[in-house]
């Protein structure tokens, strides 16, 4: 079997320390019959939750009196706790609120179309009845009982499907386990044994023990050789000829691609191919006492959208406390998002990838003849266009209620929005067209006062020969690790990185740049270009890029472009003297200056 998956070396939560990758395509990839069928139903489904629960709810973040910030799934490891004082946090858990009928029913009333729960995570300790470890949920606390088996019981009830989290690699209570080096010396661990006597019987145990399983989402590969990955491959394609596997298997060999946390990949990264991103609602993944940083309502449904104009999926995570309850802040609105979604779902499930190029007002979907336009962020002349779009349009109605809307179609399509106040969350404007819309997306940016500041991303952009893309993993906020793109090779006059803009309205535009720079990038010079207008500018030190620190990238004014009537130009930065690598560029802004 063949993947374009690449090998996600960063665990949730926590990344590795390597900052830079090859910057990843998403390809279409040849499977066998079930699982092209399983893959399918997956790309249907296009909503999906993630539930991290563990003995570390109970913690909550706090050990020792201490609070941990960022992660409590990994608290163990951040606090560098023996195992034998971690794993008497089994000993005070007993979730007694716990209620598999009422998660399932909460699931379901979300909207969510399947949920993947964490059986074992890098702690060790097993969520279900395991006979391959005493460390369980069963056998290692007062609780007694099985979640596992009862949430696939209530899961095939209510027709939401199931999947499991499985750590295969890390394993922190195991001295032959990966990932604890504060307590076992990692020379002296016995992989093998482990693999054997853990990793197979429990993986078997999930498999056979629990129903249909939609996947097994597993994490964290590290340094495994690929006979590892291959034989979890083997042993789950055997067992579950339809389970599928995420890329984190390792080695190549997931069924579809996990891209890294909290990212969902730039459009014209993404050809084709199956994958899922995967967001935290708040900052945590499992549950924390002191982290209430819940997502809007508004954002889950942005980002929901967006995975979906991508034709990737959207799963959400969220952790159950110690006592088994969904907390309050994250309950509430991920059924305002299920709510949104009874009426709009029609504009998520089953659709595919947008065929409109990047747009200023939101993003798209369709469904054979039919047009979902997301309408993110309002124009100022309540007016939304869809440059290029020649498809003769039958019909425009908002989604909700069916109100027809006035239309104009020419060189494109411009729709006037109602006047009335539209919700703060996504309007859904369905577009009836006598023949599918056909891929483009070559139109670029569209940049107009009505829109305010657009972002020229330099995932998008055009390179020259000699300038290749890549992937920034680091923190662009206090324990939020994110991904970004830059170039490597932008150190000569005769190299650079370009866009095409779409100007609606002619005028002029500020140019403000967002980049990264060493000491020895401080001082390089280089300029933006459009046309015979050339801006030239210096480049500052922002300092170092480290995986777990949180990276200052400059914000940095160039001047202003004119554009002196509508149409399609060209917008470039290249070095001015050759040497040194320019800088590390995020992202071109150019904002209406009139």
């Amino acid at each position: 079997m063949t993947s374009t998956a690449v090998q996600a070396q960063d665990a949730v939560g926590a990344p590795p320390e390597q900052t830079r990758f090859k910057a990843q395509v998403y390809e279409p990839v040849q499977h066998d019959p079930a699982t092209t069928q399983a893959l399918a139903r997956f790309n249907n489904d296009r909503y999906a939750m993630f539930i991290h629960w563990g003995i570390y709810a109970q913690a909550g973040g706090v050990i020792r009196g201490k609070r941990f910030y960022g992660a409590s799934e990994w608290l163990m490891q951040r606090s560098k706790t023996p195992s034998a004082e971690y794993l008497a946090l089994a000993e005070e858990f007993n979730p007694v609120d716990f209620d598999a009928k009422a998660w399932i029913r909460t699931i379901k009333a979300a909207g969510f179309r399947y949920v993947v729960i964490t059986a074992k995570h890098h702690d060790g300790f097993a969520m279900f009845k395991s006979a391959a470890s005493k460390h369980n949920i069963v056998d290692g606390t007062r609780f007694g009982r099985d979640p596992l088996k009862e949430l696939a019981e209530a899961a095939k009830a209510e027709g939401v499907g199931l999947g499991f989290y499985y750590s295969q690699y890390q394993d922190w209570t195991e001295p032959n386990g990966g990932g604890n080096d504060w307590e076992f010396d990692p020379k002296k661990t016995d992989f093998d044994s482990y693999f054997n006597t853990k990793v197979v019987p429990q993986v078997t145990e999930l498999l056979t023990n629990y129903g249909p399983l939609r996947e097994i989402w597993f994490d964290t590969p590290g340094p495994m050789a690929p006979e590892y990955s291959k034989r979890l491959r083997e042993l789950v394609k055997k067992l579950q000829p339809d389970c599928l596997l995420n890329s984190r298997i390792g080695n190549g060999l997931g069924d579809y691609s996990s891209p890294s946390d909290s990212e969902v990949p730039p459009a014209s990264l993404v050809h084709g191919g199956d994958w899922e991103s995967v967001f935290t609602h708040n900052r945590s993944w499992g549950y924390s006492a002191f982290d209430n940083d819940f997502k809007s309502t508004d954002t889950l449904i942005e980002l929901l959208a967006t995975s979906a104009s991508r034709g990737g999926n959207f799963m959400l995570n969220m952790g159950p406390d110690g006592r088994g309850r969904f907390p309050e802040g994250a309950q509430s609105r991920l059924l305002k998002v299920g709510d949104w979604l009874k009426v709009n779902g029609e504009s998520i499930y089953g659709t595919t990838r947008s065929p409109l190029p990047q747009t200023p007002w939101g993003v798209a979907t369709q469904r054979g003849t039919r047009l979902y336009l997301h309408v993110l962020d309002r124009p100022a002349d309540g007016v939304i266009r869809v440059p290029g779009l020649t498809e003769a349009v039958t019909k425009v109605t908002l989604l909700a209620g069916g109100a027809a809307l006035s239309f104009k179609q020419g060189d494109g399509l411009a729709i006037t929005l109602p006047k009335d106040p539209t919700p703060s969350d996504d309007l859904v404007i369905a577009v009836d067209t006598r023949e599918p819309v056909a891929a483009r997306r070559d139109q670029g940016a569209v940049l107009s006062p009505v829109y305010g500041r657009q972002p020229l991303d330099v995932a998008d952009a055009v390179l020259s020969e000699g300038v290749k893309l890549e992937a920034v993993k680091t923190q662009l906020s206090v324990d939020d690790t994110r991904k970004y793109y830059t170039v490597v090779g932008l150190d000569d006059p005769a190299k650079s990185i370009a866009w095409t803009v779409q100007v609606e309205r002619p005028g002029d535009y500020h140019i403000d740049l967002q980049y990264s720079a060493t000491a020895a990038q401080a001082g390089r010079e280089g300029v933006v270009e459009m046309n015979d207008q050339k801006r030239a500018f210096g480049v500052v030190e922002t300092g170092k890029i480290e995986r777990r620190k949180p990276v200052f990238l400059a914000f940095q004014p160039v001047g202003i472009l004119h554009f002196d009537k509508p149409g399609r130009y060209t917008v470039a930065i290249r070095p001015q003297t050759a040497g040194q690598e320019l800088f590390s560029v995020r992202a071109l802004y150019l904002t209406p200056a009139n």
